[in-house]
């Protein structure tokens, strides 16, 4: 064999044996059981309540310890509060854009942009806080599929049962006639209409000084707002209807969602499974406190007679119908999605 054929020879043999180790050796994506290392991502979080509300306190932070803690730092999640990164009008557009990561709002924040949720504000669903929200709960997913295509639904629940806080006496249907009243929105404006009354749009951390200034007369609103947002220093009534919960939402963009593992989406998943029943103990729990609260202040509670309440619940009623026969009209399932708030409503 001459020099040249016995060079090749050798050079061919090696390719020959490197081939056998790179056939035996594992590739860049498989592992000797080892998972991918996954990167650790940042988000931010966006809500309205102050950095003293319970919800504050008590759920949104803990929540985002657990986080951090469950998936070992490979989720973490900074909470901004106070409308600090921007207005709880905004928050919805600005996670879907992606300026935002998370945030929490009200969903009467954005009028008719989430028109099967708004069946969860309909007038006299709810006992409680508690049952309020495991009924939102339930509806979830069916609420992500048709009302929040474009953003990753966390999770859905709501305040405290809201009464009527009121700067005049008024103890009739009639009395609240030419009043101006803060509306969360729209079956209370259209309800606002049918009994003479006039509705003003504003979020709640504007009601006091709104009140204050007289530029509303009251408000549907829960009464731990009294301790919360202050309004006890601007209230002198409370009328004892205990008409509605305000939905709130916890929304993600889309795309950040996607960053977290597999795993981790499950750990959130599980975290968030607890708020139904923690928010919904929290929000009881601060309406009995806020109505005490109202005690110790000197705010007045006033009663309207069963005839009156009858009149009052003639014309909720009636504006429900409306509402859901809109929704079937535009092509939505707004009578399939009450029958099925309904069924939960009897479960819990």
């Amino acid at each position: 064999m001459n020099k040249v054929s016995k060079k090749l020879s050798i050079f061919l043999a090696m390719v020959m044996l490197l081939s056998l180790f790179a056939g035996c050796s594992p590739s860049s994506e498989e592992s000797s059981g080892e998972e991918v290392a996954i990167e650790p991502v940042t988000f931010n979080l966006s809500h309205f309540f102050s950095n003293q509300h319970p919800l504050h306190t008590n759920i949104v932070v803990p929540f985002a310890e657990a986080v951090a803690e469950k998936t070992e730092g490979r989720v973490v999640i900074q909470v901004y509060p106070n409308n600090e990164l921007g207005a709880p009008s905004t928050t919805v557009d600005q996670v879907v854009s992606g300026a935002l990561d998370m945030g929490i709002t009200l969903a009467a924040y954005t009028p008719g942009r989430f028109p099967l949720t708004s069946i969860l504000e309909f007038p006299f669903m709810f006992d409680s806080s508690l049952q309020g929200n495991l009924v939102a709960t339930d509806m979830r997913d069916y609420l992500q599929e048709n009302d929040f295509p474009d953003t990753k639904l966390l999770w859905v629940g709501g305040t405290d049962i809201a009464k009527v806080l009121i700067n005049k006496n008024v103890t009739t249907l009639a009395g609240l006639k030419g009043l101006k009243l803060r509306s969360p929105g729209l079956l209370y404006n259209e309800l606002y209409h049918e009994i003479g009354a006039t509705e003003l749009s504003l979020p709640v951390s504007d009601l006091y000084d709104a009140m204050d200034r007289n530029i509303v007369d009251g408000s549907l609103m829960s009464p731990s707002a009294l301790i919360s947002f202050k309004l006890s220093e601007v209230t002198d009534n409370i009328i004892d209807l205990d008409v509605y919960m305000n939905p709130l939402i916890f929304v993600m963009n889309n795309d950040a969602w996607a960053k977290v593992s597999p795993g981790d989406q499950q750990i959130m998943e599980d975290l968030l499974s607890e708020f139904a029943q923690n928010v919904g103990s929290q929000y009881d729990r601060e309406f009995e406190a806020g109505m005490k609260h109202a005690a110790e202040k000197n705010i007045k509670v006033l009663s309207f007679s069963d005839e009156e309440k009858a009149k009052f619940h003639v014309i909720t009623d009636a504006l429900k119908d409306k509402f859901i026969a809109d929704m079937d009209a535009k092509g939505l399932p707004g009578t399939e999605a009450y029958e099925k708030v309904l069924k939960a409503i009897e479960k819990h």
